[in-house]
């Protein structure tokens, strides 16, 4: 007779906490690949053209967030073609142990997740759309692209989302 295997059932309460801690790690982990990526010299000058080109494309769909998100995307396309693997290769390497080290150490940093002041900066990023995927996601390499594009460019809603998260996340509390 085979043997039957028990799910261990996770509370409704432990679910939403589990959901909660996952964004804010998201938040911390995208803001502070961005702010890494931010004073890479070797992304400035890809991003420049790339960066106008995306904000045109943004001005001229305004009001159209649909067309401004098929753009975004179309140009972060492009970019991943133009952009050199091993710079793509060393983002994605900077996410994974950024990640790994939020998840080897989340277990630690559950007490202090608890803190509701952890729970602005979902809020922050919740006030904002830009046609991509929202910081509290686990992000693909198309949208990080598309994140970098927009802090190169210096879009205003962008740099004043990010300014707040940064504002936010020095005031968070240390282990």
């Amino acid at each position: 007779m085979p043997k039957k295997t028990t799910k261990q059932k996770i509370k409704p309460a432990e679910q939403n906490t589990q959901a909660r801690e996952t964004k804010i790690l998201n938040v911390i982990c995208n803001t502070s690949l961005l702010l890494m990526s931010a004073v890479t010299e070797a992304f400035s000058e890809m991003f420049t053209k790339l960066s106008k080109e995306m904000i045109t494309a943004i001005t001229t769909s305004l009001g159209n967030l649909e067309d401004a998100a098929k753009d975004i995307h179309k140009k972060t396309d492009s970019l991943q073609k133009e952009l050199p693997q091993q710079i793509r290769e060393q983002l994605l390497a900077m996410k994974t142990d950024i990640t790994t080290q939020l998840q080897e150490k989340k277990e630690k940093l559950g007490p202090i997740l608890a803190d509701p002041r952890f729970d602005d900066g979902i809020t922050i990023v919740e006030r904002y759309e830009f046609g991509l995927p929202a910081l509290t996601q686990d992000l693909d390499e198309r949208s990080l692209l598309g994140y970098i594009a927009l802090l190169q460019a210096s879009d205003p809603r962008f740099t004043t989302m990010f300014q707040e998260l940064l504002e936010w996340m020095k005031n968070l509390p240390h282990p």
